[in-house]
C-alpha cells in the first residue's frame, strides 16, 4: 500500500505543478480559479459523493458508524481545543484564532482527498470518507467559523448559518446519498456512469485550481507558519493514532482515519482569509507549506502504519 500512496502522490504534484506553471503563464488567474472550484464544489463533487454513497450498500454504511464518530472527534475536538489555545493562551483575535484552528483542523478531504483516497481504500469507502467530512465541516465547523468572522452588524445566527449550510450542493449530495442507501435502495449499475461521468473531472480540477491559488498569494514561511504546518501534518494525525491505538482501535479504521487526518490543509480557511481580508499571506502559506510537506508526511505515516 506505501508503493500505491507513493504513485498516487506522483499525479498530485504533477497536477498541482500545471496549475501552478500555468498561472505563470498568466493563462489563468486568481478568478479562473475561483470558477473551477465553484464547478468542483457545486456540481462534480457533489455527482461524484452522491453516486459513491448510494452505490454503497446499507450493512456497509452502518458498519462505518465507528469512521463517522472518529473523524467528528478528531476535527471538531482538534478545533476546538486550538481555538481556545489561540484566543485565551496566545491572546490572539477570534477571527485569526478561528482561522488558523481550522487550518489544522480541516484536511482538504473534497480536493486531495478524491484524489488519493480511491486509490488507496477504494471508491465506496473514499466516498463514505468524503461525505461525511463534507458533512462534518459544513455542518458543525463552518457556521462556528462564519460567526467567530461576522463584523459587527451582520447576522451570525446560529439557525441561519444551518439553513445555509443545508443549501450547499455538496451537503445536500452527501445527505441524499446516506439516506437513499440506508433506504436500502441500491443503486443500479446502469446508472454509476450516469453521475461519475463529470464527477471523475473532481479531484484533477481542484488540484489544478489549488496550483493556480498559490501562485496568486504570496507565500512566505516563519515561526507560526511553521508550528501550524507542524501540528496539520503531523502532531494532529498523531494524537488521534494515539489515542485509537490506546483504545484498541481495529487496524483498518486507524488506516483510513490517520490518513484522512494527514491530509494537508484545505483551500478553505484561505478562501475565508481573503474574502475577510485576515491574515492571507499567512492562512495560504499555511496551505502551501501543508500540501507541500505532506508528500513528505503522509509517506512515512503509511509506512509507520504499514
Amino acid at each position: 500500500m506505501l508503493q500505491t500512496l507513493l504513485f498516487a502522490l506522483i499525479p498530485i504534484i504533477v497536477t498541482i505543478g500545471i496549475g501552478y506553471f500555468a498561472a505563470y503563464r498568466n493563462d489563468f488567474d486568481d478568478h479562473d480559479s475561483q470558477q473551477f472550484v465553484k464547478l468542483v464544489m457545486n456540481y462534480a463533487l457533489p455527482f461524484s459523493v452522491f453516486a459513491g454513497i448510494w452505490g454503497t450498500p446499507r450493512k456497509i454504511i452502518i458498519a462505518d458508524i465507528p469512521l463517522a464518530g472518529w473523524l467528528l472527534v478528531g476535527m471538531v475536538g482538534c478545533y476546538i481545543v486550538l481555538i481556545i489555545a489561540y484566543r485565551f493562551g496566545f491572546r490572539l483575535p477570534l477571527d485569526l484564532s478561528s482561522l488558523r484552528a481550522l487550518s489544522v483542523a480541516d484536511p482538504s478531504v473534497p480536493f486531495i482527498g478524491s484524489a488519493i483516497l480511491p486509490l488507496l481504500f477504494g471508491n465506496q469507502v473514499s466516498a463514505i470518507t468524503i461525505g461525511l467530512c463534507t458533512l462534518i465541516i459544513n455542518i458543525l465547523l463552518l457556521p462556528a467559523v462564519f460567526a467567530s468572522l461576522a463584523k459587527e452588524g451582520e447576522v451570525t445566527s446560529l439557525g441561519q448559518r444551518l439553513i445555509s449550510t443545508f443549501k450547499k450542493p455538496l451537503v445536500i449530495s452527501a445527505l441524499l446519498g446516506f439516506v437513499i442507501a440506508l433506504a436500502g435502495w441500491q443503486m443500479p449499475a446502469e446508472l454509476e456512469n450516469t453521475f461519475m461521468i463529470l464527477g471523475k473531472v473532481a479531484g484533477g480540477l481542484a488540484l489544478f485550481s489549488i496550483g493556480i491559488v498559490l501562485f496568486t498569494r504570496r507565500i512566505t514561511i516563519n515561526l507560526s507558519i511553521g508550528v501550524s504546518v507542524f501540528a496539520k501534518n503531523v502532531v494532529f494525525p498523531c494524537i488521534i493514532w494515539l489515542i485509537m491505538l490506546a483504545v484498541n482501535a481495529p487496524a483498518s479504521l486507524i488506516n483510513i482515519v490517520v490518513l484522512t487526518l494527514a491530509i494537508p490543509t484545505a483551500t478553505m480557511p484561505t478562501t475565508l482569509a481573503i474574502q475577510f481580508k485576515i491574515n492571507e499571506s499567512e492562512i495560504a502559506s499555511i496551505q502551501f507549506w501543508s500540501t507541500v510537506f505532506s508528500f513528505i508526511t503522509m509517506p512515512i505515516f503509511m509506512w509507520l502504519i504499514g
